[in-house]
């Protein structure tokens, strides 16, 4: 009788383990894995961020963000909530025989018609941002009223050159179809970073130049890099998924929404 117990509380430990497994979104021969990143990951993708991308990330490297303790802590702060209330993907490197091993890759999207910042050099980088995507609206260009908005694609350096970014933004595509949300976008900093996006079907609906966003008639980003000329708003329409007809749009922080006319009346 008490083995019939325990053989069942097992069973049900094994589950509970699959119920709460994260979903596997690709993989690379590689031995990288894409995944739902998992709150037990969530400083993990925290340290990443902020030890690699900061400091990598073209527009954050021009300002200097990482030398700069207010702003690196409003960033990681912004992560944080990111993290909780958004979606987001990580890659794992998958040893046969010992599980998880490292943790290569954060990617994370979110939307939000207003941003308050408060420390100088992170403001810069968001405000380039905005006006990046001000002069499009992606509703009208996609003819969709959803989308997955790339707020975050990072990969430490030495990851770099195995496709593994190419595979990342496809398993974002996967995690957008499997959501019924028909398109996603991202602003997309390198010429290699568009490249890839081109690869995958993402077309440009905006370029903003480095050398032509001046503030006090002073070039912001100036550390670009060989060959990187200017950010580019992208998008894919996922030709597959057809966006079903709700009779009123739900609210969601998980992926941006067309505004109504009611919310365009109360801005």
């Amino acid at each position: 009788m008490a083995k019939s117990v325990e053989a069942e509380v097992e069973k049900m430990k094994m589950l509970e383990e699959r119920i709460k497994a994260p979903s596997i979104w690709g993989r690379v021969p590689c031995g990288v894995r894409f995944e739902d990143l998992q709150d037990t990951r969530y400083e993990d993708a925290v340290r990443l961020l902020k030890n690699h991308y900061l400091s990598e990330e073209l527009t954050y490297r021009s300002v200097k963000l990482a030398d700069d303790k207010e702003g690196t802590d409003e960033f990681v702060h912004n992560v944080r909530i990111w993290m909780k209330d958004k979606m987001s993907i990580a890659g794992q490197d998958v040893d046969r025989y010992r599980g998880y091993r490292k943790k290569v890759s954060a990617f994370s999207r979110t939307f939000s018609r207003v941003k308050i910042t408060y420390n100088e050099k992170y403001t810069t980088v968001m405000t380039f941002y905005r006006e990046i995507e001000k002069p499009v609206d992606l509703f009208e260009k996609l003819g969709v009223r959803r989308y997955f908005k790339i707020y975050v694609l990072a990969l430490k350096s030495r990851y770099r050159h195995r496709g593994i970014a190419k595979e990342m933004l496809k398993a974002a595509i996967a995690l957008s179809a499997s959501a019924n949300v028909p398109a996603i976008a991202g602003i997309f900093t390198t010429s290699r970073s568009q490249q890839i996006a081109e690869e995958l079907g993402f077309e440009k609906h905006n370029e903003l130049y480095y050398v032509r966003y001046l503030i006090d008639e002073q070039i912001v980003f100036w550390d670009t890099g060989v060959g990187n000329y200017g950010a580019a708003l992208m998008a894919y329409r996922i030709p597959s998924i057809e966006e079903p007809q709700e009779l009123k749009a739900q609210p969601s922080s998980r992926f941006a929404i067309q505004p109504t006319e009611d919310d365009k009346n109360d801005d």
